[in-house]
């Protein structure tokens, strides 16, 4: 009980250290990315930490199995290293001695990890959806920053655009002005307010005008007035990638659902889950280092592992999707394929499994 104590210690540690680190470098890049948007106007700033802590959470997630990995990668090896492992083995330490206690760490983890991607992961994804629509509802979405005006186009066709402000909620525009140039045609729009949506039917962005006059200057008919309470103008000034809604599909409606995306999105969700006793499983035989070897020299080639295992899995996830592949099939056998080499590299390094 007091070396499995230990070993857990050691494990928990690194792996604890390990996330940490990631988890930084993963929440300071998605920072800058979603900044550098924000600054050129893409990203409402309101929403800028809304959109970093769903965006961090949802690759936190998928990094708990790296993480478990190369932290028991790095606790083997400073055993190894210090001879512990060594002087463990000599005591009669065989390696289900060593999988009891690196499983009383990895089952409750993996049990941890199945809650967060079966329940957590599609509320997540929900969120962004929903923040990305809020996006796409937003006048910054269609490049309309408030008391600035907006001018594109050519020569011959052109438009400017200006809302002289905001309401506090940045939804509706008061006191909106659009020029419209196409070639000798002029149109000038003047409204006491406008608001931007999204056409549920053919997701394209619409700015409704609400209570406002239309001049319109054609060479050949002249100089027409018109007063509207309300009038549409499609704004295809800038599109954001529409969310994958079967990502925020709850897994239960997956099962019901049934199809090619849901079972591609169901067998995905489940090998995130499997991914951590898998390569918990192989992590020890691949921390195996003769003498006078580098500790930590195998953890590349474990990192370089898993890097294929993942690339594998997105593979086949795309194969089912597409319907190019049987369900049946599936990323089954890529686990299996990992639990193979873990099984041969423990029987060369350990002898028999005992």
């Amino acid at each position: 009980m007091i070396i499995n104590r230990y070993l857990v210690q050691e494990i928990a540690q690194n792996f604890a250290a390990t996330l940490l680190i990631l988890t930084l470098i993963i929440v300071g890049n998605t920072f800058v990315q979603l900044l550098s948007a924000a600054t050129a106007g893409e990203l409402p700033l309101d929403l800028l930490s809304n959109l970093l802590w769903y965006g961090s959470l949802k690759n936190v997630i998928r990094l708990m199995p790296v993480a478990l990995i190369i932290g028991m990668m790095l606790a083997f090896g400073r055993l190894t290293g210090d001879s512990e492992l060594m002087a463990m083995r000599a005591a009669g330490m065989a390696p289900r001695h060593f999988y009891r206690a690196i499983y009383s760490l990895v089952i409750p983890l993996t049990l941890l990890l199945a809650a967060l991607v079966l329940v957590a992961s599609p509320m997540i994804e929900t969120k962004n959806e929903d923040l990305r629509r809020e996006i796409q509802q937003r006048p910054e979405a269609a490049g309309i920053p408030a008391g600035e005006f907006v001018t594109s186009g050519s020569n011959e066709r052109n438009y400017t655009l200006l809302a002289e402000s905001l309401t506090q909620n940045n939804t509706v525009m008061e006191r909106f002005f659009v020029r419209l140039q196409d070639q000798d045609k002029e149109t000038i729009i003047w409204a006491r307010s406008a608001i931007l949506f999204v056409d549920t039917v053919n997701k394209e962005r619409f700015l409704e005008i609400r209570d406002g006059y239309r001049y319109e200057n054609d060479p050949h008919r002249g100089l027409s007035v018109v007063r509207f309470s309300e009038h549409g103008i499609r704004i295809p000034l800038r599109s954001f990638a529409s969310a994958n809604t079967i990502q925020a599909t709850p897994t239960l409606e997956l099962l019901a659902i049934g199809g090619p995306a849901a079972q591609a999105e169901l067998q995905w969700r489940l090998s995130i889950i499997l991914s951590a006793p898998l390569m918990a499983f192989l992590a020890f035989p691949m921390s195996y280092t003769k003498p006078r070897q580098g500790r930590y020299g195998k953890v590349m080639w474990m990192i370089l592992i898993y890097l294929v295992y993942a690339n594998v899995l997105v593979s086949i996830r795309g194969l089912l999707e597409r319907d190019a592949l049987p369900a049946a099939i599936g990323m089954w056998w890529v686990h299996g394929s990992v639990l193979v080499l873990g099984l041969w590299l423990l029987k060369r390094f350990y002898g028999s499994p005992r």
